[in-house]
This record gives C-alpha cells, structure tokens and sequence, in this order.
C-alpha cells in the first residue's frame, strides 16, 4: 500500500503530540533544576542580619573601648 495523504497527515500529527509532549517533559525537568530563588534569599537573609548586627555591636564596643583609652590617657 502506497501511503496517502491521509497517512501523511496523521504520521505529522503524531509527530507533533510528540514533539509537544517531550517539550513539556524539558519544562517539568527544567523547573525541577532551577532552586526557588525566594526561599534561598529568605534562607541567606537570616545569617546575614545576625552578621549585620554583629558586626555593628563589635564596632561599638571597639569605639567604646577607644573613647575609654583616649579618656584615661588624658587624666
């Protein structure tokens, strides 16, 4: 049987299902890969106010410290 026209549309419309459908299945594995950017912000975000704030604490302490040197050298 010599393939008709019929034939050759069905055959394109499969082959287009199955071009869609592993395109998809691309999608799906793609967004598996990619992290949720929101929560590794949230997540980073925690440690970074402590350091912030600590960092700001040890500079006070240092100029407190400083102030308290300069005050006993000049009595």
């Amino acid at each position: 049987m010599i393939p008709g026209y019929h034939d050759h549309e069905k055959f394109v419309q499969a082959h287009r299902q199955n071009l869609l459908r592993e395109a998809e299945h691309q999608r799906q594995l793609a967004q598996l890969s990619q992290p949720d950017h929101g929560v590794l912000q949230r997540f980073m975000a925690i440690p970074a106010l402590f350091l912030g704030g600590l960092r700001k604490r040890l500079q006070q302490q240092a100029k407190y410290r400083k102030q308290q040197e300069t005050h006993r050298t000049a009595q």
